[in-house]
């Protein structure tokens, strides 16, 4: 049967896995020929993609705390409490060493130079995490199931990511221009910001992506009822 990419789709799995094969490297470095700058380069790696993906996810929480913040206060409704003005995210102490771009071409370097070594098994690309596993997902068939939920006077668009990088969404406001391009999101959910202006059905539809191409089939089209 064939294998699945070792390598995780998705960023968030990518932290994880990362950090796996960094911090076991150095229990097969003699078996495998490797320096000691090749395992402090992996962990550095490592290191700095958990410490930037902590970034951009704490930033996504922010950006949605202050959509909802300045929606409330440029709407309303009268005499609601606006609360406490949304914080600037807290990353915490960068790591001391800032990498080169290039951390997963790095990386598959090494991996490649790994599988090539006489002395390399299946046992130790299990313990790395870099032997991947049957491949029971057919990408062909990929579908996404939106489902619409209006949140604060805005339609929220919530999908699963399954082995995508992300989805292409677009949306039909009932008006003249049909379907068009909404956005590209990587991290579920989605929050359409626009503002309802009158009462109206609008749809959405949306297509995995992945390496930036789509895959899988269109979703169905669902519909909500806005304004």
């Amino acid at each position: 049967m064939k294998k699945q990419n070792y390598e995780p789709a998705k960023d968030d799995d990518k932290v994880i896995w990362l950090n796996t094969f960094a911090q076991n490297l150095s229990n097969y470095s003699v078996a495998l020929g490797l320096a000691a700058t090749d395992i402090t380069s992996a962990q550095n790696d490592a290191a700095y993609f958990k410490y930037a993906m902590n970034a951009v996810d704490s930033y996504i929480v922010a950006k949605e705390s202050w959509v909802e913040f300045k929606n409330l206060i440029k709407s309303g409704p009268l005499g609601a409490t606006a609360g406490s003005v949304p914080q600037t995210p807290n990353l915490g102490t960068a790591p001391t060493v800032v990498v080169a771009p290039g951390i997963m071409p790095r990386i598959r370097a090494l991996i490649s130079r790994i599988k090539s070594h006489p002395n390399y098994t299946d046992t130790i690309g299990n313990a790395l995490g870099i032997v991947g596993s049957d491949n029971t997902v057919d990408p062909s068939t990929l579908k996404p199931a939106l489902n619409l939920v209006l949140k604060g006077g805005f339609v929220e668009v919530q999908w699963v990511k399954s082995i995508s990088d992300g989805v292409k969404i677009e949306i039909d406001r009932g008006d003249a221009a049909g379907w068009k391009f909404l956005a590209v999101d990587t991290h579920p959910h989605y929050t359409d910001t626009v503002t309802p202006t009158a009462a109206a059905t609008w749809k959405y539809r949306a297509i995995y992506l992945q390496h930036d191409q789509t895959i899988g089939l269109q979703s169905d089209v669902s519909s909500i009822a806005v304004g």
